[in-house]
């Protein structure tokens, strides 16, 4: 079973994502100060867990995989200092599972880093891909996104498609219509509260979708 790459690798992806990105709060906020730069764990203290729900589905198994259900789960710990947390990470159940983390010294929500990452290396492995080209893609994609209110209170959505224009699109698959929604609320426990990364035909049918939801704390 493939396994996750190392946490600096994770760690890596964040931060090439928001590389070139206004530090500063916009209005609308940029993706960047919503994603990444927020205190996410700020309202966790250590002993707490996170679970999220993980779904994928593939419409051809022998290119994308098969479909699973499966579970991801956060525990928090002590950090270095009063506003960093350690987080350690259960990355899907039993033959499934991966190998990530712990994190050290997070402010951050490090889902994000986890589902990126899992997405990346799947679609690199799929395409033979250079996993860097991939980041590139999506880095680019987030630089100029800005957020847009998902519903009432500090809840915000994020979309990308950061292969809609890709100039290799004709080998992809009809994965250049891979699309990337975010959404996070001030309100929930880590922030984020939906992952959503689907590609569907011209009929709306999902050619590959995986989706991570908020799905408690303990």
């Amino acid at each position: 079973m493939r396994k996750l790459s190392s946490v600096c690798g994770a760690a890596a992806l964040a931060c090439a994502l928001v590389a070139g990105a206004a530090s500063a709060a916009q209005e609308p906020p940029s993706a960047a100060d919503i994603l990444f730069e927020r205190p996410q764990l700020q309202a966790l203290k250590p002993g707490d867990g996170v679970d999220y729900s993980y779904s994928f589905r593939s419409a051809d198994p022998n290119l994308f995989g098969p479909s699973f259900d499966d579970r991801i789960g956060l525990r928090v710990e002590p950090g270095a200092a009063p506003d960093k947390k350690k987080v350690a990470v259960e990355m899907f159940s039993a033959e499934r599972r991966r190998a990530a983390g712990p994190f050290e010294d997070m402010s951050g929500n490090p889902l994000l880093s986890l589902m990126l990452e899992e997405n990346l290396q799947r679609l690199a492995a799929v395409f033979q891909a250079n996993p860097r080209y991939i980041k590139t893609a999506i880095r680019l994609a987030l630089r100029d996104a800005a957020a847009t209110p998902d519903s009432a209170g500090d809840s915000w959505r994020v979309e990308v498609a950061p292969f809609k224009n890709d100039p290799h699109k004709a080998r992809m698959h009809g994965l250049d219509t891979l699309t990337y929604t975010f959404r996070v609320s001030a309100a929930a426990p880590g922030e984020i509260t939906e992952i959503d990364i689907a590609a569907r035909d011209a009929k709306g049918d999902v050619l590959f979708e995986e989706t991570t939801r908020y799905a408690g704390k303990h």
